[in-house]
């Protein structure tokens, strides 16, 4: 892929996972950049590239991920963010209603950024949530997702069990089939 990908991140967990799947060191750049309040990661990682290009004035890779709740009608989605920092893992857990459809899906976009345009890479893995917080692993909602055919949470799981299951992976590796020079 050339040149070390500049990954605009405040968060070593999604840096590390990237390195992982793209098989190289990335280089991490830290800005605070503000994110639209949208349901859609999509148009949140969009919208993110577009303004870390504009800051770093260099090719910029972003992501977004957010958590669909069937039983709460897509939410948390693109703000699961900001309802972790509300009420945590375990508070999205206690949203859900006792005898709910408790299916969710965890969806990734990435977003390039190279100053004449932005593409944008998604990834979805579907799964569930459960009832409680477990795993001591990964970041964010972690702790309360577990993809369909796993046996744990992503919390629970190792790296490489995470990377089988993972949206951030699915969309990462778009990022890069199209980066590989042809």
């Amino acid at each position: 892929m050339g040149d070390r990908l500049l990954f605009v991140s405040g968060n070593a967990g999604k840096v590390r996972e990237v390195e992982a799947i793209v098989g190289t060191p990335v280089e991490r750049l830290e800005l605070d950049l503000p994110e639209i309040q949208a349901l859609d990661v999509e148009e949140v990682a969009r919208q993110k590239a577009l303004t870390a290009f504009a800051r770093a004035r260099r090719p910029v890779v972003v992501d977004d991920t957010g958590l669909y709740i069937e039983a709460l009608g897509g939410l948390p989605g693109a703000l699961a963010r900001w309802f972790l920092a509300t009420i945590g893992t375990g508070g999205i857990c206690g949203l859900i209603p006792r005898d709910a459809d408790r299916t969710a899906r965890g969806r990734t976009a990435v977003a390039y950024c190279d100053g004449d345009g932005v593409e944008v890479f998604a990834g979805e893995t579907r799964g569930v949530i459960v009832p409680a917080p477990v795993g001591a692993d990964g970041f964010g909602w972690d702790p309360i997702f577990r993809p369909d055919g796993a046996s744990g949470t992503f919390a629970e799981m190792g790296m490489a069990e995470k990377m089988a299951y993972s949206m951030r992976r699915r969309a990462v590796e778009r990022l890069r089939d199209r980066l590989r020079p042809a």
